[in-house]
């Protein structure tokens, strides 16, 4: 066994030296969720079961973003790996809802230690002990020497500079939810129209999806940040598409999603200071729960994350 790193608190930085970018009203930045991924050691981080403080971010408004528990849970377990380990996977319970009213409180069971390989639990809980959310994390050193292959390659999508963000195209629009418009911590640029609304489904166009993503501010030299940021973005549209494939619409009323399980695989570790392309699909649709997956790869083709979700779909009839 590895023995546990000794604790000293950690000093507050700065996530960047960059100013946040401006936020529509009720928009999230950068900024903000790069602080949200730094929760507060409450307890010393080398002991078996360590506690941590975690903030909450205000949009959307009627639950906790499931993207911010990914991040979160991983940033947290990250803190105490040891430090030349890399995040190799993420394996996440969705088991009840978050509100947004108040801080998070995560323990972090420290499963196993090895010098080249951990594992780590994060567990969110209610005031009442139930538990809202878990996350089991893989850490192991990068082998630079060991062979590597990658089959997949990403879809075409256009240039991402040619295209626009969803606050740019969506903005002015109503009808569509305030988090689908507002301006996000990442730019998310599809390659085609999402299927928001009745008019934006086209059956005959097939399944599938990409979208062009990249942080909208640099992002500090820090693995553990920068991994969190792509489990955050990645549960934004992974199970939308069940929408299109099922003829329906995304913002209809009574349309919704609700994530059961998140699942990340790390091939490499990215770096959303540049564009990568985040391609995702619905392979089954039964009993009103929708399977997605997806890849996320860097300008130059390399499959860096696969990405998979579970979630329950409620569409309403067109």
């Amino acid at each position: 066994m590895t023995p546990k790193t000794p604790f000293s608190p950690r000093t507050p930085r700065p996530v960047s030296d960059a100013p946040a970018a401006p936020a529509a009203p009720g928009g999230v930045t950068l900024g903000e969720v790069l602080r949200l991924l730094e929760p507060t050691p409450l307890t010393d981080p080398g002991a078996e079961l360590s506690r941590w403080r975690g903030g909450v971010q205000r949009s959307p408004g009627d639950r906790l973003f499931g993207g911010l528990l990914l991040a979160q849970a991983l940033v947290v377990a990250g803190r105490t790996a040891l430090g030349a380990q890399r995040v190799i996977s993420l394996q996440a319970d969705f088991v009840g809802g978050v509100p947004t009213d108040d801080d998070l409180v995560w323990e972090v069971a420290r499963v196993s230690d090895a010098a080249s390989l951990s594992t780590r639990r994060s567990t969110l809980r209610a005031a009442d002990g139930r538990e809202l959310f878990s996350a089991t994390t893989r850490w192991a050193l990068t082998r630079a020497d060991l062979p590597s292959h990658g089959a997949l390659r990403p879809r075409p999508a256009g240039d991402p500079e040619s295209l626009t963000d969803l606050s740019e195209r969506f903005g002015a629009d109503e009808r569509i939810p305030a988090w689908w418009r507002e301006e996000r911590p990442v730019h998310f640029r599809p390659f085609a129209t999402p299927p928001f609304l009745a008019e934006h489904v086209d059956p005959a166009a097939g399944g599938g999806q990409s979208v062009w993503i990249r942080a909208t501010v640099p992002l500090p030299d820090d693995h553990l940040l920068r991994a969190g940021l792509v489990a955050y973005t990645t549960d934004m549209s992974i199970v939308e598409d069940a929408f299109r494939v099922l003829g329906s619409a995304r913002h209809e009323p009574g349309s919704r999603i609700l994530s059961l399980t998140h699942a990340l695989a790390f091939h490499d570790q990215p770096d959303l200071s540049r564009w990568h392309q985040f391609d995702a699909r619905v392979e089954a649709v039964s009993h009103g729960r929708a399977l997605g997956t997806g890849e996320v790869f860097d300008a130059d083709g390399r499959h860096l994350v696969s990405v998979s979700q579970l979630g329950l779909v409620k569409t309403a009839a067109l």
